[in-house]
């Protein structure tokens, strides 16, 4: 049971884009830079020091660098057609973590864009998902990737709410009820590293 489950491309470019940006803030980079003016605005509208927001711009930095590697080495699982359970759940959850410490990092064009990308892609998938029909003994996977985009859906499409990309009435008609969490991120971790260590004992038998 393998299919893509990395994010759109244009997600990862623009990850990498606030890279970009985030960096050259922290290296005091020219103010009437565009990306920099951005950022100063965002500092400004939230009433902190620059000092406070480029120490938050070094923490998002950090977990950005941190789900690159993580894409890439889900990247290359799908390659070899072998999904790793505990690499997509953990994939995911730093999204989310992401998402919801640095929101408002994304309030630029491209950021918005990859926003939006991202609820549609999600919505997609997960219907998907529950479409298809998947061996008994895939059962338990797909349990586990369903509620782990459960935790990512509410996340993404809170967010895209505070940023205007959904009106309040399009946000309720999505009816998030839909998606109610049956799992905390430690069970599914759990979960995924049960299912990680069943397939080492059977290729061990």
């Amino acid at each position: 049971m393998v299919h893509s489950f990395t994010f759109p491309q244009e997600i990862i470019d623009s990850i990498q884009e606030r890279i970009e940006v985030l960096e050259r803030c922290l290296n005091d980079a020219n103010p009437q830079d565009e990306a920099i003016s951005e950022i100063l605005e965002l500092a400004n509208s939230r009433q902190i020091s620059l000092s406070q927001l480029k120490e938050e711009a070094r923490q998002m930095l950090y977990l950005l660098h941190k789900f690159l590697k993580l894409d890439k080495k889900l990247k290359e699982k799908e390659q070899q057609d072998d999904l790793s359970l505990l690499l997509f759940v953990r994939y995911n959850f730093l999204y989310k973590e992401i998402m919801d410490k640095y929101w408002d990092f994304f309030l630029n064009k491209e950021g918005r864009e990859a926003v939006k990308a991202m609820t549609l892609s999600l919505g997609i998938l997960y219907r998907e998902l529950l479409r298809k029909e998947f061996d008994e003994d895939q059962k338990d996977e797909l349990y586990i990737i369903v509620e782990t985009q459960k935790h990512l859906i509410q996340s993404v499409y809170t967010v895209a709410l505070k940023l205007n990309l959904l009106t309040q009435e399009k946000f309720n008609a999505m009816n998030l009820k839909n998606y109610i969490l049956q799992e905390s991120e430690t069970t599914l971790t759990f979960l995924a590293s049960m299912k990680k260590w069943d397939q080492v004992y059977k290729n061990l038998a």
